[in-house]
C-alpha cells in the first residue's frame, strides 16, 4: 500500500455573481436565472383583456425576450415570446363582436411590438 496521500477531482457547483449588459427595453428584474443559460431579458408584457360577467380575461400575452446564453439554441437577437392562455366563456352576439373589437385592438399592438422589435433589432419596417 502506498503512502503518498491521495486524490480525487470532484465536480461542484460553484455561484458567483455574473455582470451582463442589459438591453434599455428589459424589465425583468433577473431573479429566476440559476445559470447562465436561464438569463433572458423580458420587456413590458402586453395583454388583451376582455370582461365578462364572472370577471376579467386575460389572453395573448405578449412581449419582447431575448436569452443569449440559451443552452440549446441562442437566440442572437430579440424574438416576440407571446403566451396564449386558452381559456373557454360563453358570449351572447353583442359579447363576441366586442370580444373581436377587443382582439383587433390588440392585434394592432402585437404589430407595435414587432416594430419595436425591428427596432431592437437594428433593421426591419420600425
Amino acid at each position: 500500500m502506498s503512502t503518498e496521500p491521495r486524490t480525487v477531482t470532484v465536480n461542484v457547483l460553484v455561484t458567483k455573481a455574473l455582470e451582463i449588459d442589459e438591453p434599455d427595453w428589459c424589465v425583468d428584474p433577473h431573479t429566476g436565472a440559476n445559470f447562465r443559460p436561464d438569463i433572458a431579458h423580458n420587456g413590458p408584457e402586453i395583454a388583451a383583456s376582455f370582461e365578462t360577467r364572472i370577471g376579467t380575461v386575460d389572453y395573448l400575452r405578449a412581449w419582447i425576450s431575448h436569452a443569449p446564453y440559451a443552452a440549446l439554441a441562442p437566440e442572437p437577437l430579440p424574438v416576440i415570446a407571446v403566451e396564449v392562455d386558452a381559456e373557454a366563456v360563453s358570449l351572447d352576439p353583442d359579447g363576441v363582436r366586442a370580444f373581436t373589437a377587443t382582439t383587433r385592438a390588440h392585434l394592432d399592438a402585437l404589430d407595435r411590438l414587432a416594430d419595436e422589435a425591428d427596432r431592437i433589432r437594428g433593421g426591419g419596417q420600425g
